[in-house]
């Protein structure tokens, strides 16, 4: 039988993308659609590989990967461990290749036919995507945060992705390369209920500029090339004025990974369960280690095994709005569990480094604030974002609780549960069902046209307070 004719073509791209990258090329970029970073050193002195977005998003909405299908079947209540690792796992197919770790989780060379995209977007601003991997810049890292000897701030660096069925609602939003959003499709969605479709995957990596001099479980690394600020190198003098703080090319550590899966089963938290994880590079030489979490990476060589040196914190579906006593662990020698919530399991393991967990222990990473959650932060993913990613953000700031108090009812409104489709502030705003990228992407969008032509939008007037910052993290104020 004739082969078609574009088989030899495809066999031929699929070869060039299995060698070793050398330079970007037309393989990876064949559509110009949205652009694909902001900050970068410039094309005449860097030839290398470049990140380019994956934007070509999916016009109808795809089936489930085999491995969604059996995640949704699991019980992440019961067997939570087991339900994150399958999600972390799912995330690493096909995006790491077992040579050099820059060549991994570039989403278009995906080796098992898996389809991810990026917010497009997310390259505008003074915390714009830089052009070695995608990263953005998210928020601080204060001393101590991470472990006892850090003596140094900085900031984390990250790079978030979606499936499939989520690559469908971000083309919805973004249905087209020369205009602007479109939240007809979101509005719609909250009388519907859903705007992320069932099985829905998000994966997030966050690096930092620290290494184990600082953040000893940061040993035996794994690393990205970024062009990130000066300013944010440990040590480094404060950035000042962000518009001018020059940048340069540093190695990063990976630091952390978050993920996000619409699991309808989750009612208590608009159908999301969470997750997230740690790095640690001492935990490489440990058999039960290899055995409990690094299988995915067994046929490996080389640094890539590192991607499965991340060990899971713990999984979240809920807020347990009636757990209102304050603890706040914001430099953490020990991970305290606090055995009353019931809609948050953190990891045990011994072997994890001490992590200070977000709010009263619930869920989160050590890029987070400790005064948050995953899913408070996440809830405020609306547009506009009248209500700030913290209490203590907000405009009216609501004050920080001691520990050992009864948090304001003020204050546990960012730690209520919501049903699928709930804005953070209903009837003021459009829900992005907790997608702080999609959010951020429109802001950026807003931000770009308002400077380059002059003109308003009304959705700035939506809040008479105006957006309430959504920058990830934030140093906690000390009084």
């Amino acid at each position: 039988m004739k082969r078609p004719f574009w088989q030899p073509a495809l066999a031929a791209a699929l070869a060039l993308a299995a060698a070793p990258v050398t330079a970007q090329s037309y393989l990876l970029e064949q559509d110009i659609g949205f652009p694909d970073f902001g900050y970068m050193e410039a094309p005449g002195t860097y030839k290398g590989p470049v990140f380019a977005l994956s934007d070509s998003f999916p016009a109808t909405l795809p089936d489930l990967d085999p491995e969604v299908v059996d995640i949704l079947k699991m019980d992440f209540e019961n067997n939570p461990l087991d339900y994150v690792m399958a999600v972390r796992d799912y995330v690493f197919k096909g995006n790491i290749h077992g040579g050099p770790v820059a060549d991994d989780f570039i989403l278009q060379n995906n080796s098992e036919g898996r389809a991810w995209y990026h917010v497009p977007w997310q390259h505008w601003g003074t915390t714009g995507r830089e052009g070695y991997h995608g990263l953005t810049r998210e928020g601080p890292l204060a001393s101590k945060v991470l472990a006892p000897e850090q003596d140094q701030s900085s900031y984390a660096y990250a790079v978030g992705f979606y499936n499939g069925p989520g690559g469908f609602t971000i083309g919805q939003v973004w249905p087209s390369v020369n205009g602007g959003p479109d939240l007809s499709y979101m509005i719609e969605a909250m009388d519907k209920g859903q705007a992320f479709p069932e099985g829905t995957v998000v994966g997030k990596f966050l690096f930092t500029a620290l290494g184990a001099d600082q953040v000893p479980w940061l040993a035996n690394p794994l690393q990205w090339q970024a062009y990130i600020y000066n300013c944010d190198i440990g040590g480094a003098p404060a950035c000042g004025d962000m518009t001018t703080a020059p940048r340069s090319a540093q190695p990063m550590n990976l630091l952390q990974m978050d993920v996000m899966v619409k699991d309808s089963r989750a009612t208590e938290a608009a159908g999301w369960v969470f997750g997230t994880f740690t790095y640690d590079g001492n935990a490489a030489s440990s058999k039960a280690h290899g055995e409990k979490y690094a299988a995915a990476c067994a046929g490996i060589e080389g640094p890539g095994k590192n991607w499965c040196n991340l060990m899971p914190v713990g999984v979240m579906w809920g807020n347990d709005p009636d757990n209102a006593e304050t603890f706040i662990n914001s430099t953490p020698t020990e991970t305290v569990i606090n055995a009353n919530l019931t809609e948050t399991w953190i990891n045990d393991d011994p072997a994890m480094p001490a992590m200070h967990l977000g709010f009263n222990s619930r869920l989160n990473g050590p890029a987070d604030n400790p005064t948050s959650s995953c899913m408070s932060c996440h809830a405020t993913g609306q547009v506009a974002s009248i209500s700030a990613i913290m209490p203590w953000l907000n405009s009216p700031k609501v004050a920080i609780p001691e520990n050992g108090t009864q948090a304001s009812a003020e204050w546990m409104r960012w730690f209520r549960n919501f049903r699928d489709g709930e804005a953070f502030d209903e009837g003021q705003a459009v829900s992005m069902d907790f997608s702080m990228q999609l959010t951020k992407s429109i802001e950026n969008y807003i931000e770009y046209r308002g400077q380059t032509q002059q003109g308003r939008y009304a959705l700035e007037y939506w809040s008479n307070d105006g957006n309430g910052p959504i920058s990830r993290g934030a140093i906690t104020p000390t009084n």
